[in-house]
């Protein structure tokens, strides 16, 4: 059993603390800093079951109301006034629209379930591109906290009364622990974030803290020298995870046996082995950071989250430097004046139902002060009333359209509609037009102030703005590789055409829908999370994880597509969507050979393909953005530079063009040749960070209809005449 003061531990705190700080402030290329969070976890599980062996040691029995009150006593106090901190700067400084999640996130921190709840976001495709919350680190306090409520019982189970009784408990612990880490693999290949953030999945971290408190007396009676050996090498394999761990592989899984192991070894080297890990774990600096690990773990990450929208982020190093030495210095004062001062309080340590009482009260105010925040009520009206833009193009050359069931009104377009009836000549149909100009409605939206009082849809519904294929299961969520009946149009048609692809192309669904109910056509929604038409394994930001869920719905999808007899497919996508292990977008010469490969299979199967461009990137979530700038919404739009990647745009069209494909580029009806407006007329572009609203597709339908539907009523009167 361990006892008394151990500097190595205190140590081992501040590289844990350290780690961590340094990968959220992004400094010295510390892509796998997020570990250090296993070390604490490692050392959370022999410390605290250290403490219980020691006490049955001791008496025979476990306290439970001592064991709580200890952990009201060093966790609670500091852990509220951070809460609390963090809801009233947020208040003051984190844009309007994100004060709702952060009540949310105060009240699921102060009831120790923040894991639970960024598990779920993470695996919430709406949600999983919403700004990091100001309260993310709390998760692995919720894991510690859950932790806890049952290994205090437990442990004094499998101590219970007859001989072995440390041998039945380690048998039970690892056990235990095994099982965590099997269900820890599972779970990190099928759904990473409640991997990452799940006790089941991390029980085994702290376990394998436990079952070195429980060898310990072995532990021990190894030589200091050996163990410092030992300890070395536990140090090496820390640091060596922080720079070869990174945020693109499949984490914890296998990868968290690393800083797992590591801190295991540096534990076993111990306070005495004068030659190990300890002779620079007990340096005053190391020891004073280590002291205030705690304090410093729960406020650097709120300064750097609401500094960067205080600071009209993304932070300079400088600015993320004074950040972090400012929380530094308020945790120095907390831990001083909060932490310490209660943490070693007589009274509160021989009154132990008084210690829980005030728990019990500072999870009140914690919980309370997200409740507060969560139901504020936000103001984002101005005395602005916008009317819905008009399709005139930059030079003002008026061409006639053909209406379309729409809310728009359509003035002009920029080619002629072929009517479903009119009959079009045998022989190739005529191609798709694209926009040559900008609109001026999207000139003029380029330069707007404020967000108009009848904006649609509103900033708070935002969100959720999105087709009703989302709703009705026709756009696949990650797991699910067989796509649906999802029949729309004119569901009577024996003309079929389909929409093949990602979120990006399911963001076109409603102005498609409403082309093909006028223009007779059947149409298919064939759309799936995450997955590209082209053949690529990437890495889903969603699942946090290799993605191979895509390769058989893509089969399922060309299938589909045969068997209906589909005459034309549309295809879109993002076409920045990352690789396994880089987490950097595709090269090139992989869009080149996907184009290469699929065009002529959808061919061959009766289709033609038609390729929609992918939508501009904003690079920050545009409501977001807005609701902290109502009067001055020109602040949120974008250059053209940052939202279109030209190069990989140009290599798109081209790969598409070359391989046959029709190709309707729509980056003029979302840019000017410098910007991207995020506001035209009284319509809200974007949802999020990333796709647009559904009443911006249908105010475009008009247009799109104009460019695509001689080019597929050719293709429909060639499968007559054929």
């Amino acid at each position: 059993m361990v006892s008394g003061m151990r500097r190595d531990i205190e140590g081992l705190r501040a590289v844990a603390v350290g780690v961590v700080v340094l990968y959220h402030a992004h400094f010295l290329g510390l892509q796998g800093g997020f570990v250090g969070v296993d070390v604490f976890f490692v050392v959370s599980g022999f410390l605290i079951t250290s403490l219980l062996l020691r006490e049955h040691a001791a008496s025979g029995r476990v306290s439970l109301t001592r064991f709580y009150g200890r952990r009201v006593r060093r966790l609670l106090p500091a852990s509220c006034l951070v809460i609390v901190g963090t809801v009233v700067a947020g208040n003051i400084w984190l844009e309007p629209l994100r004060l709702r999640d952060l009540g949310t996130d105060a009240v699921a921190s102060g009831g120790f379930v923040a894991n639970i709840v960024f598990a779920q976001r993470g695996t919430d495709y709406l949600q999983s591109t919403l700004p990091p919350s100001a309260l993310q680190h709390y998760w692995s306090l919720a894991v510690e906290e859950q932790f806890y409520v049952v290994w205090p019982a437990l442990l004094a189970l499998l101590l219970w009364k007859g001989t072995r009784s440390t041998a039945r408990a380690a048998i039970g612990i690892t056990a235990l622990s095994i099982a965590s880490f099997i269900v820890c693999i599972w779970q990190t290949s099928a759904s990473q974030p409640w991997a990452f953030f799940g006790l089941h999945a991390r029980a085994w971290e702290l376990g394998a803290g436990a079952l070195l408190a429980i060898a310990w007396p072995r532990i021990v009676a190894v030589s200091p020298r050996a163990r410092g050996l030992v300890g070395w090498v536990g140090m090496a394999t820390i640091i060596a995870a922080c720079f070869a761990i990174s945020e693109a592989m499949a984490f914890p899984g296998f990868l968290a046996l690393a800083p797992v192991v590591g801190t295991m070894l540096v534990l076993v080297a111990g306070d005495d082995a004068t030659h190990g890990p300890v002779m620079i774990l007990r340096n005053p600096v190391m020891q004073w950071i280590g002291a205030r690990s705690y304090s410093i773990y729960l406020w650097h990450w709120p300064a750097l989250i609401v500094g960067e929208s205080a600071l009209d982020g993304p932070l300079s190093a400088a600015e993320r430097v004074v950040l972090v030495a400012g929380s530094v210095v308020v945790a120095d004062l907390s831990f001083r004046f909060i932490e310490n001062p209660v943490r070693h309080s007589r009274p509160l340590a021989t009154r132990n139902n008084l210690a829980l009482g005030i728990g019990a009260g500072l999870v009140v105010v914690s919980i309370g002060a997200g409740l507060v925040l969560r139901n504020k009520s936000i103001d984002l009206s101005t005395d602005v009333v916008a009317t819905t833009p008009t399709f005139v193009t930059s030079t003002s050359t008026p061409v006639e359209t053909t209406q379309v069931a729409t809310e728009s009104t359509v003035s002009e377009s920029t080619s002629t509609v072929v009517d479903a009836t009119t009959t079009v000549p045998a022989g190739p149909p005529p191609p798709v037009v694209s926009p040559t100009e900008p609109l001026t409605a999207i000139v003029e939206g380029v330069a707007t102030e404020k967000v108009p009082k009848n904006l649609e849809p509103s900033l708070v519904g935002a969100t959720g703005d999105k087709p009703i294929i989302y709703d009705d299961g026709c756009h696949l969520d990650a797991s699910s590789t067989e796509p649906g009946e999802c029949v729309f149009g004119d569901t009577t048609s024996s003309f079929t055409v389909a929409l093949f692809g990602d979120s990006h192309a399911a963001q076109w669904f409603d102005a498609l829908d409403a082309i093909a109910q006028q223009r007779g056509w059947r149409l298919l929604s064939l759309t799936k999370l995450g997955c590209t038409p082209i053949e690529q394994i990437t890495y889903n930001s969603t699942v946090g994880a290799t993605y191979p869920q895509c390769a058989p719905w893509r089969a399922n999808v060309k299938k589909r597509l045969a068997a209906e007899k589909a005459a034309v497919v549309f295809i879109s996508y993002s076409n920045r969507l990352q690789q396994v292990g880089v987490r950097q977008p595709f090269p090139d010469q992989v869009w080149l050979d996907g184009f290469k490969k699929l065009i002529p299979e959808l061919r061959d199967i009766g289709t033609e393909p038609i390729l929609i461009t992918d939508t501009p990137y904003p690079g920050r979530d545009v409501p977001i953005c807005l609701s902290a700038n109502v009067s001055s919404a020109r602040n949120c739009a974008f250059s053209r530079e940052t939202g279109i990647r030209q190069s990989r745009l140009d290599t798109n069209i081209a790969a598409a063009v070359d391989n046959g494909a029709q190709v309707l580029d729509v980056t003029n009806w979302m840019c000017t040749d410098k910007a991207c407006p995020v506001i035209v007329g009284n319509l809200l572009v974007y949802r999020d960070s990333n796709h647009i609203t559904t009443k911006y597709a249908e105010w475009l339908t008009p247009l799109i209809d104009a460019a695509v539907t001689p080019y597929v009523e050719g293709v429909r009167q060639r499968t007559r005449v054929s």
